[in-house]
């Protein structure tokens, strides 16, 4: 058992001298016989960097949902240009979404407006986006008074 500490950390000391600690050109002397550090700093970019698309933007598309269809179910999800269209078995709803900040990051919320006026009990909707764009959420607090609303999931069509 102890060879084999023994030989881990031998192998761990190589690894770490050849990854560069105390590199032979890590300092030169320059003319006057004083040394002088080769490494570079990166320079921080002068400009910001462009803004990504917004959360509507990266969110434009069609969507399905992943979970399994029911009454209340909406299906189908279309955006386009911040506007909404969501399709189930027994509901057909649009929107539109507000740009807004939940807890300092880029939301947006929706309230739909669904034939029958029922809305499958979702009131008012937040917008969540995977920062891959694979799949997005939109989570609702539910009716005034109730205990929260369900959280319609979708992957992209």
């Amino acid at each position: 058992m102890r060879k084999a500490r023994w030989a881990a950390a031998g192998t761990l000391a190589v690894v770490v001298m050849a990854a560069g600690c105390g590199g032979k050109n890590a300092e030169e002397k320059s003319a006057d016989g004083t040394a002088r550090s080769s490494t570079r700093v990166a320079e921080k970019p002068t400009e910001a960097a462009p803004s990504p698309a917004t959360l509507l933007e990266r969110a434009s598309g069609t969507w399905k949902s992943i979970t399994t269809p029911s009454d209340d179910s909406l299906d189908t999800l279309v955006i386009k240009d911040g506007k909404a269209t969501a399709k189930g078995a027994k509901l057909s709803c649009t929107g539109t979404f507000v740009p807004a900040k939940k807890d300092g990051e880029e939301s947006a919320t929706i309230t739909y407006a669904c034939q029958g006026g029922k809305d499958g009990g979702r009131g008012l909707g937040h917008l969540k986006l995977k920062s891959d764009g694979s799949s997005l959420a939109i989570d609702f607090d539910g009716p005034p008074g109730g205990w929260g609303g369900p959280v319609d999931s979708y992957r992209r069509a």
